[in-house]
């Protein structure tokens, strides 16, 4: 995913969508914990979820929060 066009995005954004996306293709498209997007980011859970709130907004993803604290994160694909 990382190109021009990823230039003026924040690198933290670039990294959470090339994660989503590499799972997406190795599983299928099933959800992938929050805490697992974290340690393949290497972003704190604070900053993860920021930015997942964002692209949640945008329709990008799918979050879900457990009230234990964990949850999971699942790219939205576009119909083909």
């Amino acid at each position: 995913m990382a190109d021009d066009a990823d230039a003026g995005l924040p690198p933290e954004l670039v990294q959470i969508l090339d994660a989503l996306q590499a799972d997406a293709e190795r599983s299928g498209g099933a959800p992938l914990s929050l805490a697992r997007l974290s340690k393949r980011t290497q972003l704190r859970m604070s900053t993860l979820l920021r930015f997942l709130t964002a692209l949640e907004e945008a329709g990008v993803v799918a979050v879900v929060s457990n009230e234990d604290g964990t949850g999971s994160v699942q790219l939205l694909l576009p119909a083909s």
